[in-house]
């Protein structure tokens, strides 16, 4: 009897256990899903004014538009106008606006269920030069950064470290004891104007302006410190992705950001100058490759102006009738191809066309990933097939950030980072995120 119902019970306990994973299993699985569909799907598509988009998501949803139906046309099967426009993911639609301007998309999931909205932007086809040109960058920070704090050994043979916990890596100085500051030599000086007591100090930290006291500290030097490592400028080798009909460019599909703290860079202004390869370092599993060259600096070298720094990259404006910018970076008609959006983007070929030399070649790649709902600057993943790309750098390596990638005629986005243990990898940003900059 008592060995009975120690069987039920381990039944019971068993039955319990198997419901349990089932439960588990069927959350996992609904959960790995919506993740697939989310990956699918992005929260926003442009359109291309009088162009037909064909868009594949491929997935259990449908979609209600509202009040678009003088505006937006679709062919989709099953799809009805009732007012609205109505169209199901699960299969190809195609996608057709006469206007530009901005409309809603609702999205239910099965049609039941309310999953997200869309935003759909149809704008005006836009063509620009796709580059490919090594360019040296300076940057002037608008302020002088702070790096971090240090330790001081005083005149008196006592350690100090006094703008630990007051001063943090990412701040930027524009002002001291009242006195504005635009490099580290301006921050030395007040600290000595100041001499021994405290020094008032206004920063900018995360967009926020505020007002911090530090105490000076006479070293052994003779000097009044504070211990804090400082930065004023920036400079590098980058490339150019693209230029505008107005001689507008974007560059690199990443932030400047400062090599120590790897924290994006605030600009008040800076400049693009000529850049000579000398050397490309070949990428190695562990060791991205680089590529090494000099850049002209100087007034009457400036090839344009730096006025922007994003996570998706830099921009600015060429200079008209410069000698030195001359045909090798203005704006040609004739060079100029359209900007895919991102739906357009397929895996398979595509060429990257960047500079390792004296000359801008094209080299093939393949695209092996698309996540065309990235939130970052890597919704694509590229592999380097052309031989000619493998035998001279290894693959990616640093330096062509903003080469730009082009398939099927149109530039669909640039070169944005290397994979450290596979330097033939890297990830690529979409055209169009780098235009909506």
């Amino acid at each position: 009897m008592g060995k009975n119902l120690i069987n039920r019970d381990l039944k019971k306990k068993y039955r319990a256990f198997l419901v349990a994973a089932l439960c588990i299993s069927i959350f996992v699985a609904v959960i790995y899903y919506i993740w697939y569909i989310d990956r699918k799907v992005p929260d926003s598509i442009m359109l291309i004014e009088n162009r037909e988009e064909s868009l594949d998501f491929n997935v259990p949803l449908e979609g209600e538009i509202d009040g678009a139906v003088d505006v937006i046309s679709i062919k989709n099967t099953g799809s009805t106008n009732d007012g609205n426009i109505h169209f199901n993911l699960n299969k190809t639609v195609r996608m057709q606006a006469k206007n530009t301007g901005s409309y809603k998309a609702k999205l239910k999931l099965f049609g039941l269920f309310h999953y997200k909205n869309i935003q759909i932007d149809v704008i005006k086809e836009q063509k620009v030069m796709p580059s490919g040109r090594a360019v040296g960058l300076y940057i002037n920070s608008d302020g002088v950064m702070v790096l971090g704090t240090s330790e001081i050994t005083g005149k008196d043979g006592f350690t100090y470290e006094p703008a630990a916990n007051i001063l943090r890596a990412g701040d930027y100085i524009y002002k001291v004891n009242g006195q504005e500051v635009e490099n580290i030599e301006d921050v030395v000086k007040a600290v000595q104007d100041n001499g021994k007591g405290r020094v008032t100090i206004y920063l900018r930290r995360n967009n926020n302006n505020i007002k911090v006291k530090v105490d000076t500290v006479l070293a052994g030097d003779g000097e009044y410190k504070i211990g804090a490592w400082l930065r004023e400028d920036t400079e590098g080798i980058g490339t150019l992705t693209y230029i505008t009909e107005d001689n507008n460019y974007v560059a690199l599909g990443h932030g400047i950001t400062d090599i120590d703290t790897g924290i994006l860079i605030d600009i008040k202004d800076g400049g693009v100058y000529p850049a000579k390869i000398s050397q490309v370092i070949r990428g190695e599993a562990g060791s991205p490759g680089e590529v090494l060259g000099s850049v002209k600096l100087g007034g009457t070298n400036q090839l344009g102006t730096i006025s922007n720094n994003t996570n998706y990259g830099i921009s600015g404006e060429l200079f008209n009738n410069n000698k030195v910018t001359g045909n090798n970076y203005a704006y040609d008609d004739s060079k100029a191809v359209p900007a895919a959006m991102k739906q357009e983007v397929v895996q398979g070929k595509a060429i990257v066309r960047c500079q390792l030399g004296e000359n801008i070649e094209d080299y093939e790649v393949e695209i092996e990933k698309i996540n065309i709902n990235s939130k970052e600057n890597k919704g694509m993943i590229i592999k380097v097939t052309d031989k000619r790309l493998l035998s001279k750098a290894g693959g990616i390596v640093q330096g062509m950030s903003g080469s730009p990638i082009m398939q099927n005629n149109k530039i669909i986005g640039a070169v944005t980072h290397v994979f450290v243990n596979d330097s033939t990898r890297g990830y690529g940003i979409f055209i169009e995120d780098m235009l909506s900059e």
